[in-house]
């Protein structure tokens, strides 16, 4: 190994960056079992978790930016983050085991392009924009364009730095997950949806379901049926329909189908109804 760069700001990151043949490293959770093998002896491994620019949970210009250097233990925790990014911060809370969560970092989350990935799909269902620093600058990417192009997404030399999720009025959101077992779970399917509510009217709906080939999928036609006006009862199984319809398409011919399918219905009558409970309760943007 070349050797191991501990960058303690911005600054010195995008000065390690320049070396070439780096590897980034922030929680370490997915890399140190998926690709320690296969770093080579003229790597160079860079450490983010000494970089406090990447943390940090604020309201900024009318959005909630997120660092994407903050663990799945302090986004599920912060109050930022529940009020505002509700089905976030759920997600992060179903992440793996306590010592994981400890550790796994929410660009991490996103940057291993993991298909079982539990917070991509959040993001995307709260329409999230990541802001990456390269040796180039920085730009703004959707979650939703990272998530498309997987692993292939980043760049070498480019990092996540933070996220930012906009803040409609009204907006709710909730997360839902089937996993293989109760702890250290990895998802077998996700569920995450959001949408406005404005007086006794929804709109803006955003679900996506993850683990289907990739680490989420929008679903259109079932953010439209959560949203219209169907009454409660037939809303919720043109929903699930709607979901079991994106599973079909998405695996046709597979073994796990009729696992997911199931599944799927179970997740969205339990997403339905935590969405329409909140609304319900008329908490706002939660």
């Amino acid at each position: 190994m070349a050797g191991l760069m501990p960058p303690n700001s911005l600054d010195e990151l995008a000065a390690c960056l320049a070396i070439g043949n780096v590897r980034v490293v922030a929680g370490g959770t997915d890399w140190f079992v998926r690709d320690v093998e296969s770093f080579g002896e003229e790597d160079t491994l860079i450490d983010l978790s000494g970089v406090a620019e990447l943390r940090g949970v604020t309201l900024q210009g009318g959005g909630l930016r997120i660092g994407a250097g903050e663990t799945m233990t302090s986004l599920a925790g912060s109050p930022l983050v529940r009020t505002h990014a509700a089905c976030l911060a759920e997600a992060a809370e179903h992440v793996g085991s306590w010592q994981i969560r400890n550790r796994a970092t929410l660009g991490g989350n996103l940057a291993g392009g993991s298909p079982a990935a539990d917070t991509p799909p959040a993001l995307m269902a709260l329409d999230a924009t990541a802001e990456i620093l390269s040796l180039r600058g920085t730009r703004s990417c959707s979650v939703e364009g990272i998530v498309a192009q997987g692993r292939a997404a980043l760049a070498p030399d480019e990092v996540l730095v933070a996220f930012t999720i906009p803040l409609p009025e009204g907006r709710i959101s909730a997360f839902g997950k089937v996993g293989s077992r109760k702890e250290v779970s990895i998802a077998r399917l996700n569920l995450a949806a959001s949408l406005r509510r404005s007086g006794g009217s929804l709109s803006n709906a955003r679900v996506v379901v993850g683990t289907l080939g990739s680490a989420g999928r929008l679903c259109p036609g079932a953010g439209e049926i959560l949203i219209g006006s169907l009454d409660l009862e037939e809303r919720r199984r043109a929903f699930c329909s709607a979901l079991v319809a994106v599973v079909e398409a998405a695996i046709p011919g597979r073994s796990t189908l009729p696992y997911k399918r199931s599944a799927i219905l179970a997740l969205g009558e339990d997403v339905f109804d935590a969405l329409m409970r909140t609304s319900d309760e008329g908490r706002g943007r939660s």
